[in-house]
C-alpha cells in the first residue's frame, strides 16, 4: 500500500527550502521500526505530497503518530493505478486543541511546529516512558513547548528568567481555559532557598487542568532548576537556545547583575549540571541552537563530557531559518 501525506502550508515557516527534507527525515525517524519503505516526494494533481509504501495497512496507533507529526495537514491512501487519493481520518488524540500553541504570537517565539518536532523526537528515545510524561522547558519564554506538551496529555513545566514573559504565559493559559470552558485550578507562590550558586528567589505559578494535567512555570534562573524541582523528576528536557538574534542568553551568576552574550554555550555550561540532576535516568534532553554560533561537534562534546549518550540518527535535521540562523537540534540520553 502507498500512503500520501500532505504538508501544512505553515511548515514552510519552519525551514523554507528545507521543508521536504525535514518532513521526510521526521517520518523516517519516527517510523523506523514500522517497515516504511521508499519515502519520497511526488506531485499529484499539481500538489506536492510525501509518499511511502508499506506491506499492510497501518494500524490506528500509527495513524495517531502520523497525525501528531509536525508537518501533517492530511493523510491519504494513494491508488496510483487510478490516481486516486482516499482520505484517512486524522486522529491525533490531543488532550487539548492544537490551537493552544498557535494563537499566541510574539517576537522570538519558537515555531510551534518545530517545537512539536522536537517533542516527537524526544519521546522516541525516552527509556521506560510512562503514558504521561513530565516535560521541562528550562528556557520557556511564553510557553510554546509547554502548550505542545499539554496538548499531548503530558505535564508541562518551565523556567523563565523574564518575569513578565512567565506571567504572560500563565495569563494566556488561564484565559484560554476559561474561554474553552475547561475546568482548572491555579495557584502561585514565592519560593526561595540556597544553592551552590548562592541564594535565590522565584515565583512558582501552577495550573491544574481537569484534575489530571499539571502546568507550572517558574519565574527564575534556569541554573537553579535543581532547587525548584525534585531529583530525577523529568522524562524529557526540551529547549530552544537563544540564537543571538531575537534575544540573548544570560550568563551572570547573579540574576540581578546580568550580562549578555550572543553565544548560548556559556549559559548551557552553567545550567547543564542542574538540568542533569532533575532529569531521570533514561530521560532525554533535546536542544536546538544556531549552528552559526556553536558548531555541532562542540555541542556534542559538551554533552558527552556530562556523561550523556548521543543516539545515532541516520538523518540530518539542520536547516536554514534565515540568513542569520542555521538551526539544528541534538538528542542525548542520560545514563
Amino acid at each position: 500500500m502507498t500512503y500520501a501525506l500532505l504538508k501544512t502550508p505553515a511548515h514552510t515557516r519552519v525551514s523554507f527550502q528545507d521543508t521536504d527534507t525535514l518532513a521526510i527525515n521526521e517520518l523516517a525517524v519516527l517510523f523506523r521500526n514500522i517497515h516504511v519503505k521508499d519515502i519520497r516526494t511526488a506531485r499529484i494533481g499539481g500538489v506536492q505530497y510525501i509518499l511511502f509504501d508499506v506491506k499492510e495497512p497501518i494500524f490506528q496507533s500509527d495513524i495517531r503518530l502520523l497525525s501528531r507529526m509536525s508537518f501533517i495537514h492530511a493523510i491519504f491512501e494513494f491508488l496510483p493505478e487510478e490516481n486516486i487519493l482516499k482520505p484517512v481520518i486524522l486522529d491525533a488524540g490531543y488532550f487539548l486543541p492544537d490551537e493552544l500553541s498557535t494563537i499566541l504570537k510574539y517576537s522570538g517565539k519558537t515555531n510551534e511546529l518545530f517545537t512539536r518536532l522536537m517533542l516527537n523526537i524526544a519521546q522516541l528515545y525516552i527509556k521506560n516512558a510512562p503514558d504521561q510524561l513530565n516535560i521541562l522547558d528550562p528556557l520557556a519564554g511564553k510557553g510554546t513547548t509547554l502548550y505542545e506538551a499539554l496538548m499531548q496529555g503530558h505535564n508541562a513545566y518551565g523556567v523563565e528568567i523574564d518575569t513578565k514573559m512567565a506571567a504572560e504565559s500563565v495569563t494566556y493559559l488561564k484565559k484560554y481555559l476559561e474561554t474553552a470552558k475547561q475546568k482548572h485550578e491555579n495557584h502561585s507562590e514565592k519560593t526561595s532557598g540556597q544553592s551552590h550558586l548562592g541564594k535565590f528567589t522565584a515565583l512558582r505559578s501552577q495550573i491544574k487542568i481537569k484534575q489530571s494535567l499539571h502546568f507550572e512555570i517558574i519565574a527564575g534562573d534556569t541554573r537553579y532548576s535543581n532547587s525548584y524541582f525534585k531529583k530525577n523528576f523529568f522524562h524529557a528536557i526540551i529547549a530552544d537556545l537563544p540564537y543571538g538574534v531575537q534575544h540573548s542568553s544570560k550568563t551572570s551568576k547573579k540574576p540581578q547583575n546580568v550580562g549578555f552574550t550572543r553565544n548560548a554555550l556559556g549559559m548551557i555550561k552553567e545550567a547543564l549540571p542542574a538540568w542533569t540532576r532533575v532529569l531521570a535516568p533514561g530521560g532525554v534532553i533535546v536542544l536546538a541552537w544556531n549552528l552559526f554560533l556553536i558548531p555541532r561537534a562542540e555541542m556534542a562534546e559538551l554533552l558527552i563530557q556530562h556523561d550523556f549518550i548521543l543516539p545515532e540518527m541516520d538523518v540530518d535535521f539542520s536547516h536554514r531559518v534565515d540568513q542569520a540562523i542555521d538551526r539544528d537540534f541534538i538528542v542525548c540520553v542520560k545514563k
